[in-house]
């Protein structure tokens, strides 16, 4: 009887974890998620928690709570979306929401809402086609998840190139950032990063922490940060000010960063480009 190594516990913990992200809006049962590991449901959630150190329950609240954090800067009614993120009730909703962040969903509305009289960033409108990436996602405060996320790909990519004389990154290679949590009501410790490239030889197939999906394609409002990473929190908080101000609806995938120089450790900080997507709806 064929075993199953780490790297194959991992790829499949990984589906289920890209799935929840995708649909965790629908009821979600162990039943279809064991399914979609092609593991057993009665040891699937032994060891989801082994890997991701998060009983499955909790890490699917959790998806579901985070998401709800940019809608409040819609006009979106509590109700829908409570709704929107795969609540029956606004009870049911309120308690999750209040016992999560401390707080009511009415409360965290007005807070989100609240105007702070910066100048208004003034994004660009593109039509975006899917992209297909190999990506590394990582836990914890932004700052230290990221360059661990990052130093997991290119070390990958590094030995491909070196050991099996395949280039991952051709010259038209693009990089993003997914920070799918907002820092500012999420502990640090939960935050999550993924790290992703584009590959031109598909020959390379993901493997252990390396896993693969698409960013989905559509309209995108896009805003130019200029200077150093640590700074984007402070852009982001402009983009949630644009988003009430605007008054566009935003679709219900994370934002996401496109780096745009080639190699970041040989840029001078101040010449630093990143580009931050948000989804719209057409």
């Amino acid at each position: 009887m064929k075993k199953r190594t780490k790297d194959e516990y991992i790829q499949s913990v990984y589906k289920v974890i890209f799935y929840i992200e995708q649909n965790y809006n629908y009821d979600l049962n162990l039943d279809e998620l064991s399914k979609v590991a092609s593991f057993s449901k009665y040891h699937f959630h032994r060891v989801f928690k082994s890997i991701v150190g998060e009983n499955l329950s909790d890490y699917i609240r959790r998806v579901r709570l985070s998401s709800t954090t940019l809608k409040f800067k819609t006009n979106k009614k509590i109700t829908q979306i409570a709704i929107d993120s795969g609540y029956e009730t606004n009870s049911s909703f309120t308690k999750a929401f209040k016992n999560h962040f401390g707080i009511t969903p009415k409360e965290f509305s007005i807070n989100a809402k609240k105007k702070k009289g910066l100048k208004m960033l003034k994004p660009k409108i593109l039509e975006l086609k899917p992209v297909e990436i190999l990506y590394v996602r990582k836990e914890g405060d932004y700052t230290k998840s990221a360059g661990e996320a990052w130093e997991v790909l290119m070390g990958f990519a590094y030995q491909n190139k070196i050991k099996y004389k395949k280039n991952l990154m051709g010259k038209d290679a693009m990089m993003f950032g997914i920070g799918h949590d907002n820092p500012n009501v999420i502990d640090e410790e939960k935050l999550r990063f993924d790290a992703c490239i584009t590959w031109d030889d598909k020959s390379v197939k993901p493997e252990g922490e390396i896993s693969s999906k698409i960013i989905e394609g559509g309209k995108y409002a896009v805003f130019l940060h200029k200077g150093a990473y640590e700074n984007l929190k402070a852009t982001y908080d402009d983009i949630g000010d644009w988003i009430v101000e605007s008054g566009l609806d935003v679709r219900d995938l994370p934002m996401f960063e496109k780096y745009l120089n080639r190699d970041p450790r040989r840029t001078k900080t101040e010449n630093l480009k990143t580009e931050i997507y948000v989804p719209l709806k057409d």
